[in-house]
């Protein structure tokens, strides 16, 4: 349940279509099971443009959620997704990383399956000679759908911002190495590896 909700004006354009009609929203969530968090949204009043993000209001470790997919009541588990949290279904080959645009948002293992679906629907035009390999991984999606096969979904996110919630979720913190093969959606800095090689070059000289 959202609290504190606020709405500002933003004095710059569009991205999109260039006018000055953008506002930006925050809101306050309390998610079971998972703990607060503030919603911030990027609104374009002309054209539509939106662009989300989930930032944490709790101190959390680099986590890894992982669930199994085997009857269609799991499609109702909750997913929450961060800017910086990678999803991915083996099963499938499929994988939905971080990047200058990605958005986050909160829905369940179905919508997060029919946001693959979107995503393979556009791939079909833009790459047609792999209509085959497509639609059968759409195909794969239909089945595990109605509980035909069995999947995992696994969401891991650097900065523990991104969670599945559910019955029969595993979650372990992520080892550093890890971290370090996640794209995160953002510059980061790791500051030992500067002071590492600064004290190497130091050390030839």
């Amino acid at each position: 349940m959202a609290v504190n909700e606020t709405e500002m004006p933003i004095d710059s354009p569009c991205p999109v279509c260039g006018k000055k009609t953008l506002v930006y929203r925050t809101a306050e969530l309390e998610i079971p099971n998972f703990g607060k968090c503030l919603e911030t949204t990027l609104i374009c009043k002309s054209c539509g443009f939106r662009h989300s993000d989930l930032l944490m209001l709790e101190t959390h470790e680099p986590m890894r959620y992982e669930m199994k997919i085997g009857k269609e009541e799991d499609l109702n588990a909750k997913v929450i997704r961060s800017t910086s949290g990678t999803i991915s279904i083996p099963e499938i080959g499929a994988k939905l990383e971080p990047g200058p645009y990605s958005e986050a948002f909160i829905t369940n293992v179905e919508g997060v399956l029919n946001r693959f679906v979107d995503i393979l629907l556009q791939l079909l035009h833009t790459y047609p000679d792999k209509r085959d390999e497509i639609l059968d991984v759409m195909r794969k999606i239909g089945h595990i759908r109605h509980g035909k096969m069995p999947a995992t979904i696994i969401i891991d996110d650097p900065f523990g911002n991104s969670a599945i919630v559910g019955k029969s979720v595993k979650k372990r913190k992520l080892s550093e190495e890890e971290v370090k093969n996640l794209k995160t959606g953002e510059i980061t800095i790791d500051l030992k590896d500067i002071q590492r090689s600064q004290s190497g070059s130091s050390s030839t000289k």
